[in-house]
């Protein structure tokens, strides 16, 4: 029987998804996808993929054995190649001082050219976000309709960007949004991207509104649609995008393919792969990241199968070089890269979102060499980027990965042939639920809620689902941003249960059976008001992330589960933290405590056995009149902290002596955050000798004493990004012009005195200012 005739048998009729709310996805059995998906991504092309499946033997199914992992760098992933021009005009018109009146500034392209990559890399450039007092990025659904609740969303979404405080606006009505918005914008220079715009009216809705602004602000536009753009008003500016040059194409290629630049063989195929591509990025992308993973000898066989594929006259069709990039793909990356398509196009996914969904769905296959799931994880992820089938939207401050997405052109294609072949079922979140509108057998439950916040979501709980027999074998339920979910009794029961997110839903309580779901890898509870959770949590024997903020945890009967990577908000307060066992959680990687200064002599003691951690955060809990002498001041040596950390953070630590000769000598720390009183003293010296060889990222907040800072000629030579945040006492930072990586200095509520000495050091071109 077809998966089609079946789908129907089973009452799975094909649903048009929502880009707005995705409430629940179902999967089908992994071997089945395996088997049966490679047939169907794009069916009416049977020809094309029967011929690419018929040269499996092209595929490399190992991971990390092509060229370009360096793709995976954030700094080479920031240059658009075959974009200079564009990049150049686009930020001449932002920047024009000589037009004051409000500019919308159409990118239009009926083909995907780069049009939201060169939007993005200009909207985070420092002379921008200088020039403009505010900022919003916001994705337009193509389903974008005025006066429906899809408005009322994206005026949150501006409002949300362009205020720091953000007031209780999810209350008010659409009209009270637009007013508020209209006050606050009249007021500033501000910079908003509508990204791929389908519609005249959402140009409309949000330029006209500011026509009369005469302070320099700009709208950016992206869209495919030439009416969109072509609109003749005195405030349109309309900038067309065309495919690369030759030289353009074959910059693009090498880049995309990382071939050594001696490499005497990569010439060979410049005329076959200029003709074929013909200057379409996504193109040369794709067959970049597919050759990326070969030796040059087998270069040739996929360059002629793509021809080959080509049954028509013209120009090759990019969807031969999306089946190509599809069936090239190692066996085991496929049903991850299409669980992207879980998510609303153009969404930004966390990437630790991401790959603990993929673990909770037994994607991951560990293997021999790198034994720990999360790693391989990390590994498919990479090569996913590399192969240019997922892309990288923001960083952390580490320069590792932060936000990712299918792109937009690929989803358009994966979308609807996922569905087609039974991989999910998207059901879309309505005030009523009926046991007809879910599958039989329901894998995971994960939500995209735009729901006001004053609405308890008590359909959450799914209870239709029970009926049918789902919760037993759920695997996954993610309510992150769902407001009040009512958990059901019956989560007890879901014994095969792997991911449970209550991130950002509000919740104050939680269910004191958390111990019964012995397969549980994820609990994630950060952003919600719970403060105790029961000593079972530690009856979770297969749990590896538990992410809280503030929360003590009754004590424990039991050691925590060995496999536990990550650990955060846990409050130790005054206690020993060995009866939590933490001394023996040797494979953390990620610990954020809270603790009195009673325990941090043993706290100390127990973090420097923690030989894999990486990522530290450590809070006292100590008020201003009583500040502890915390975490370092007890440890002698620096020997004692864990020598892999990458990131430390410490707040209201109440340190008297300088940290810097201390941690100047961990030699992998990237990001280093000295929060609000960490620090009581009045000098801070980074010297030589001590000098952070691969610090990145220094943020100083709030050190209400400190009022001399030095950097010796030599120290922190990797420092990309200074913060300073409302250090009141500072007047003056010698060194800072020694800085020689230094690209940005942020100075947020700081004293004139300190402003004008670092405009002094450094001038304008790497200050940013925030007041």
């Amino acid at each position: 029987m077809s998966r089609e005739s079946n789908n129907r048998k089973r009452g799975r009729e094909p649903k048009t998804p929502s880009v707005s709310s995705v409430s629940n996805v179902e999967l089908i059995n992994g071997e089945e996808l395996m088997d049966g998906v490679g047939a169907a991504v794009l069916p009416t092309m049977d020809a094309v993929e029967k011929l690419f499946g018929e040269h499996s033997e092209l595929r490399n199914s190992a991971l990390g054995g092509g060229w370009n992992n360096h793709q995976y760098d954030q700094e080479w992933h920031s240059i658009l190649v075959g974009l200079e021009d564009a990049e150049k005009e686009l930020v001449a018109r932002l920047l024009d001082d000589n037009e004051k009146s409000l500019r919308v500034i159409s990118l239009v392209s009926e083909e995907p050219l780069g049009k939201t990559a060169l939007a993005r890399k200009v909207y985070n450039r420092l002379d921008i976000r200088q020039h403009f007092e505010r900022h919003a990025w916001v994705h337009v659904p193509k389903d974008f309709a005025y006066k429906d609740v899809t408005y009322r969303g994206l005026l949150l979404i501006i409002l949300k960007q362009i205020l720091t405080i953000l007031p209780d606006f999810e209350l008010l009505s659409e009209e009270e949004l637009s007013a508020k918005l209209y006050q606050i914008l009249m007021k500033v220079r501000f910079l908003i991207v509508l990204d791929d715009v389908w519609t005249v009216g959402v140009r409309f809705m949000l330029a006209y509104p500011f026509a009369n602004v005469l302070n320099g602000s700009r709208i950016i536009l992206t869209t495919r649609d030439c009416n969109v753009a072509s609109h003749d008003d005195l405030w349109n500016s309309r900038l067309n995008l065309v495919r690369l040059s030759d030289e353009g194409s074959w910059a693009l290629f090498l880049k995309k393919v990382g071939r050594p630049q001696n490499s005497s063989d990569r010439n060979n195929f410049r005329e076959d792969i200029l003709r074929i591509c013909h200057g379409l990025s996504p193109a040369i992308m794709l067959l970049g990241g597919v050759l990326s993973t070969m030796e040059s000898s087998e270069w040739s066989r996929v360059i002629d199968l793509v021809v080959a594929a080509h049954f028509g006259k013209g120009q090759l069709p990019l969807s031969n070089f999306v089946v190509l990039s599809y069936q090239m793909l190692p066996y085991v990356l496929k049903p991850c890269f299409l669980y992207l398509a879980v998510f609303p196009k153009a969404y930004e996914i966390s990437i630790r979102r991401l790959l603990q969904l993929w673990l909770a769905h037994g994607f991951v296959q560990t293997l021999p060499e790198a034994s720990v799931a999360e790693d391989v994880a990390k590994k498919y992820l990479e090569e996913l980027v590399c192969r240019n089938m997922i892309e990288i939207v923001r960083w952390k401050p580490d320069g590792t990965p932060k936000t990712c997405h299918m792109p937009c052109y690929l989803y358009d294609v994966f979308l609807p042939k996922a569905k087609d072949i039974g991989f999910l079922d998207l059901h879309h979140g309505k005030s009523e639920c009926t046991s007809a509108d879910l599958p039989e057998s329901l894998q995971p439950f994960v939500s995209f809620n735009t729901r006001k916040r004053d609405t308890i979501n008590g359909e959450i709980t799914c209870t239709k689902i029970n009926n049918r027999g789902g919760f037993p074998m759920l695997k996954v339920l993610d309510l992150e941003g769902v407001y009040k979910p009512a958990l059901p009794e019956e989560l007890g029961i879901m014994v095969t249960l792997r991911y449970l997110s209550l991130r950002r839903t509000g919740l104050d309580s939680f269910p004191p059976f958390i111990g019964d779901l012995p397969h549980l890898q994820t609990l994630d509870l950060k952003h919600t008001y719970i403060t105790i959770l029961p000593r079972s949590i530690w009856k979770a024997n297969n749990l590896r992330h538990l992410y809280m903020d503030r929360v003590s945890i009754q004590k424990p009967s039991n050691q925590p589960p060995t496999n536990l990577q990550v650990l955060t908000g846990l409050v130790i307060g005054s206690k020993d933290p060995g009866i939590y066992g933490l001394d023996r959680c040797t494979s953390l990687r990620k610990l954020g405590l809270t603790c009195h200064s009673e325990s941090a002599l043993k706290t100390a003691k127990c973090i420097s056995r923690l030989v894999n951690l990486h990522t530290l955060k450590l809070t006292s809990m100590h008020l201003l009149s009583q500040p502890s002498n915390f975490v370092l001041s007890p440890i002698e040596d620096h020997q004692s902290l864990p020598r892999n950390l990458k990131i430390l953070t410490l707040l209201s630590s109440g340190l008297t002596e300088d940290p810097m000769p201390v941690l100047g000598k961990l030699p992998k720390l990237r990001v280093l955050n000295l929060l609000a009183r960490s620090y009581l003293g009045q000098e801070m010296v980074c010297h030589a000798d001590q000098n952070f060889p691969e610090l990145r990222v220094l943020k100083l907040w709030v050190l209400e004493k400190l009022e001399l800072l030095t950097v010796e000629n030599g120290a922190m030579p990797q420092l990309q990004e200074l913060k300073i945040r409302g250090c009141k006492k500072l007047r003056s930072s010698e060194g800072l012009d020694q800085l020689p990586a230094l690209k940005e200095l942020i100075l947020t509520n700081m004293p004139q005195d300190f402003v004008e000495d670092a405009k002094r050091r450094l001038g304008n071109e790497k200050l940013l200012i925030n007041n």
